[in-house]
């Protein structure tokens, strides 16, 4: 088996996954670490805060690390609300918001709403609010709900055997992690949640913040015209090209992603 895979298991047995209430939903996160400044790292469509294992391990001696699972909502209000009262729970005042995908989406948000919480923001693998490339998926979403739970994951566990594995370069701990979630960790009630989110417009920020963009050059689910109109919307953004890693590059090439935020991080 792949020693990553095996690291994987590993922390979840290690570490304790706390738990919160805010509105009625609850909220699940790993905090690990002590340090004086908050790193937060905000997941995509798939998976849950686990799935930053690897940077949790890298960053917790040094930071302190969030990394929280989003409940069953489909509005970016009611995501930025619980990300926040996560951050309150541990303590943190402000954070370097790290977000890959929808969890790029949301760091937007989240920068856009509260900019005095948020220290410096990465958009990692992701696309500016309301991208007209994105919406176009707005139909499947809407035929999804009426499929079977188990038609909708199949698809989704298809797509990423056909699409996003390959584009990691047939990554193991990638293929693992993903069939996990489509076979017994995810459910239709969340996926058209996140899917929803996805498709929320507002307007984008004009961070004064620091801020970074990071993107892969064959991303199966950002189209270039995608990635390229969210450089153009933040043009002062420290920019970083991964190279031919996929959707997923802090789990199928951690050494790339976490290089990169160590460039973006320096002073």
């Amino acid at each position: 088996m792949d020693r990553r895979i095996e690291a994987l298991r590993e922390f979840r047995r290690r570490q304790r996954l706390r738990s919160l209430e805010r509105g009625g939903l609850v909220w699940r996160y790993y905090a690990l670490g002590e340090g004086p400044r908050t790193l937060l790292f905000l997941h995509g469509m798939a998976g849950a805060g686990d799935i930053w294992f690897q940077q949790l391990g890298a960053y917790a001696g040094r930071w302190r690390v969030v990394a929280p699972t989003y409940p069953a909502t489909g509005s970016l209000e009611v995501l930025a609300s619980g990300v926040w009262a996560v951050l309150d729970a541990v303590g943190a005042r402000q954070a370097v918001v790290v977000g890959s995908s929808l969890g790029g989406l949301l760091a937007q948000y989240l920068a856009a709403r509260q900019p005095e919480r948020v220290e410096r923001a990465v958009f990692a693998n992701t696309f500016p609010p309301g991208h007209p490339e994105i919406l176009k998926g707005r139909h499947l979403v809407t035929l999804a709900r009426w499929l079977p739970e188990r038609l909708v994951l199949g698809m989704m566990l298809r797509n990423a055997r056909q699409k996003l594995v390959p584009a990691a370069g047939g990554d193991a701990l990638l293929a693992y992690y993903l069939e996990e979630q489509y076979t017994h960790r995810m459910h239709k009630v969340g996926v058209l949640a996140r899917s929803r989110a996805i498709f929320e417009t507002f307007a984008p920020p004009e961070p004064q913040m620091p801020h970074a963009v990071f993107e892969a050059a064959n991303d199966p689910l950002i189209p270039p015209r995608a990635r390229a109109d969210l450089k153009a919307r933040y043009p002062e953004a420290f920019v970083r090209d991964l190279g031919t890693v996929g959707h997923f590059p802090y789990l199928s090439h951690p050494e790339r992603f976490n290089a990169a935020l160590d460039a973006f991080l320096e002073p």
